[in-house]
């Protein structure tokens, strides 16, 4: 995982649209650059956080220029590139994965199902560092990536696109078995605690549930994940859509 650690690279990368997950800010200080780095995170939907001066010398070491930013391994392409490329018509949504080695797992078993893309939410989301990439085993660099400012509005893109969208939803009456997946599909995976958000739920054409046994609660999002795409990428090769042979 990069990190940025000069006031000069940081806005330069801010400004080129660079992969930058977070950004820490020294809140003792309170001028134009910093403010202009302020500006631009605002702009580009990214996280950044004040913190005290100790803390930041610890990340960035003593003689830092009040700032520290966490840079992205991978590229992230837009929304409709990454639909105009579409091969086998099968899109993740992850609406809030905050934990970083659901999403590694996530973005393996999306690459073993031959998904077109993920769409993670800029806010809420787990980073996508070095974490992510170890569980994701390199997977990370297999799986276009898109960074989603708001879902809603890029489900819409989707819709508009030619696919059906469904949602994961331990509570809903289908279960996913029930489901067709052999049309373009975009499956929207929700956050560890709370699930898929009640707007991207209304925005669904369809709630999945995945049947088990009573004694367990739920699953965990990674295996729920795991259980969905496996069974769309089943019915895609059946239809002829799955693109490569597994290896």
């Amino acid at each position: 995982m990069a990190a940025i650690t000069s006031l000069n690279a940081l806005v330069e990368a801010l400004r080129d649209g660079a992969p930058v997950n977070k950004v820490l800010l020294n809140r003792s200080r309170r001028d134009t650059r910093i403010a202009a780095v302020i500006d631009l995170c605002r702009q580009r939907g990214v996280v950044f956080q004040f913190v005290p001066a100790e803390a930041l010398d610890r990340k960035a070491g003593a003689r830092n220029q009040g700032v520290w930013a966490e840079v992205s391994p991978v590229h992230f392409r837009p929304i409709g590139e990454m639909l105009a490329a579409a091969r086998t018509g099968l899109v993740v949504v992850l609406d809030g994965i905050e934990d970083t080695g659901n999403l590694g797992a996530i973005v393996r078993t999306a690459a073993a199902v031959e998904a077109d893309g993920i769409v993670l939410s800029v806010r809420g989301s787990a980073p996508v560092n070095d974490t992510a990439w170890k569980t994701s085993a390199g997977a990370l660099g297999k799986v276009p990536l898109v960074q989603s400012r708001n879902l809603a509005r890029d489900i819409d893109k989707m819709k508009a696109g030619g696919f059906w969208v469904a949602a994961a939803d331990q509570h809903a009456g289908m279960s996913f078995y029930d489901f067709d997946f052999k049309g373009p599909t975009a499956v929207i995976l929700g956050n560890e605690g709370r699930g898929v958000s009640p707007l991207l739920k209304k925005k669904a054409d369809q709630l999945l549930a995945v049947p088990h046994a009573p004694a367990v609660e739920s699953l965990n999002v990674s295996a729920a994940a795991a259980i969905i795409l496996f069974e769309a990428y089943r019915q895609k090769r059946m239809n002829g859509q799955a693109t490569r042979e597994p290896q």
